[in-house]
């Protein structure tokens, strides 16, 4: 669904990441036997990659954009991967041209590290300002404007949130012997999808306090609500939970071979 681009006062321009760091390991090599990057297999008028931005930038408007791209320890190899990112990012002309500031940052070993170090580099840029920060998947193209728009309000109004979808299949704990161990109730339970939005204050705390403990999470959810949520905002107020708003079930994550079916 098409939505007016929302608008904001200059204060309160969101940022976004964009992560593209992942080596694509599941979703192997393509006919020629060369190792496939599915953020930046071509898609509409650009890339993958390029058309999850475009949804973003058509919904609201941005201060930053920082896109991880994969680290190498050799610097020229470093700099081809920077450049191939930017190219996959600036294949649509509409987002080369929306008028924020980008950032390619060289992402660690696990997207949890990749997103710390965009929010580092962000935050060099941001001085005392506090704003929304999307945090996306590169490679989920198909997110709408509506699901980026709703996300924004959301996380406006409680510091943090997320789309979800309820599972259509009964849900069960197992244990390490593949034995049914819980039986999970369905009407509590949702599929987390990207975007991931949160005051930008409380997001980039959470992920240094978990960076300091060492401790490796499964999503930036999970790391807002073990810190974020206990700390406070700049005016005081305690952050809330993630509240979670309805997903989309067309917003699906490029991982596997099959799923370059939804790019014809």
């Amino acid at each position: 669904m098409m939505t007016e681009m929302t608008t904001t006062s200059n204060q309160e321009y969101p940022v976004l990441i964009l992560v593209a760091a992942g080596s694509s390991s599941r979703i192997g090599f393509d006919k020629n036997g060369r190792k496939i990057k599915k953020e930046y297999l071509p898609l509409q008028n650009g890339t993958v990659l390029s058309t999850a931005a475009k949804a973003f930038i058509s919904a609201l408007k941005f201060k930053i954009i920082a896109v991880t791209f994969p680290f190498s320890e050799n610097k020229e190899e470093l700099a081809a991967n920077e450049e191939k990112c930017r190219e996959a990012l600036f294949a649509d002309e509409t987002v080369k041209n929306c008028g924020c500031k980008f950032l390619f940052v060289p992402g660690g070993k696990t997207r949890q590290a990749s997103v710390y170090e965009a929010l580092e580099k962000i935050n060099d840029e941001l001085g005392d300002e506090n704003p929304i920060c999307f945090i996306h998947d590169g490679a989920r193209p198909f997110v709408s404007q509506e699901t980026v728009s709703l996300t924004y309000t959301a996380a406006r109004e409680f510091g943090a949130a997320a789309p979800g979808l309820r599972p259509i299949d009964t849900q069960k704990e197992i244990d390490a012997n593949g034995f049914i161990k819980r039986h999970l109730e369905r009407a509590n339970l949702i599929a987390i999808q990207t975007p991931q939005a949160f005051r930008f204050s409380g997001i980039l705390e959470a992920h240094r306090q978990a960076e300091s403990f060492s401790q490796e999470f499964t999503d930036d959810t999970e790391i807002w609500d073990k810190y974020a949520s206990k700390l406070k905002d700049n005016d005081g107020t305690t952050f809330s939970k993630v509240k979670v708003i309805i997903g989309d079930p067309e917003n699906k994550k490029i991982t596997y071979q099959g799923d370059l079916d939804f790019l014809k």
